[in-house]
């Protein structure tokens, strides 16, 4: 499978195409909101880029460290998607906070990812083995699949927005539809080794991902964001952008085992953040206009 030419290729292809659907959605004064929430946002991107992922340490040192505890990892220091934008909204929760973390830190785990899993390789796999993620070439290929689309997202939107309200909703759909396709795939070219790998996988990703709920709402609360914000920041550290996990696993590191918590993870976490969905309406009920 992980020669597979849709891997190899038509993987980081379709995240280049994603990422523009990403580019599409913004806008310069998305980055301008940094000076009027400056604390949410500084909150939320700390513990986004340096909370969750120790949590994806500490969680795979626990249950034993392996191929697996390196996929763990991995999820952990991925950024949220889009869908963390929409799922915001729906939770009635503040979508403008959302959109300004999703954008930093798409952006900055451009540099976090490779040097997180710099660490985790040899620390859960072990030294001289053959899974490795060079650092140079993983930043490099990010800025590719990851800086540059979202780039000429933003320019064709600035320059032509009605292109822009025209493909956005067709790659969101692009982006679903490319999800599926990869787990599909490695369900079927791995279906002897798949249920164990699940069996594995499915109690650290559970574990990861409430504590990464968790972390969101009480280093809100903690910190002095109201609940609006806290949801906002957890919702953020629940949801994680998968096809730019997988991309990772298997066209850079060229592993499906260490895929298996990112795809496990990348389904769980739409129950869990249907929760949350559930809370901030609940909230905002309750709240006075």
């Amino acid at each position: 499978m992980l020669g597979n030419t849709y891997i190899t290729i038509g993987l980081p292809v379709s995240l280049f195409i994603i990422m523009i659907g990403m580019g599409l959605s913004l806008t310069v004064e998305d980055f301008r909101r940094i000076k009027e929430q400056p604390k949410g946002v500084i909150v939320g991107t700390v513990l986004q880029l340096l909370g969750v992922p120790l949590l994806g340490f500490a969680i795979g040192g626990i249950f034993g460290g392996g191929v697996m505890a390196a996929g763990l990892v991995l999820s952990a220091a991925m950024p949220g998607g889009t869908t963390s934008n929409v799922l915001t909204y729906l939770a009635k929760a503040n979508l403008a906070l959302s959109i300004t973390l999703t954008v930093l830190a798409s952006l900055l785990t451009v540099v976090t990812i490779p040097f997180y899993m710099a660490y985790a390789l040899p620390m859960f796999v072990g030294e001289g083995t053959q899974l490795e993620l060079p650092f140079l070439k993983t930043l490099l290929t990010m800025m590719v699949i990851v800086i540059i689309p979202v780039c000429i997202g933003m320019f064709i939107r600035a320059k032509k927005p009605e292109l822009s309200q025209k493909f956005e909703p067709a790659i969101n759909k692009f982006a679903v539809f490319v999800l599926v396709a990869i787990i599909v795939l490695i369900a079927i070219s791995e279906s002897e080794n798949m249920p164990g790998w699940f069996a594995e996988a499915w109690m650290p990703v559970m574990a990861l991902n409430f504590a990464a709920v968790a972390l969101g709402l009480l280093g809100g609360k903690i910190s002095g964001l109201n609940a609006r914000d806290s949801l906002t920041v957890s919702i953020e550290m629940c949801v994680k952008n998968s096809t730019l996990g997988l991309t990772i696993a298997l066209s850079l590191l060229g592993n499906a085992e260490i895929a298996v918590p990112v795809v496990v993870y990348g389904l769980l976490m739409y129950a869990t953040v249907a929760v949350l969905c559930w809370y901030g309406r609940r909230i905002a009920a309750s709240s006075p206009a």
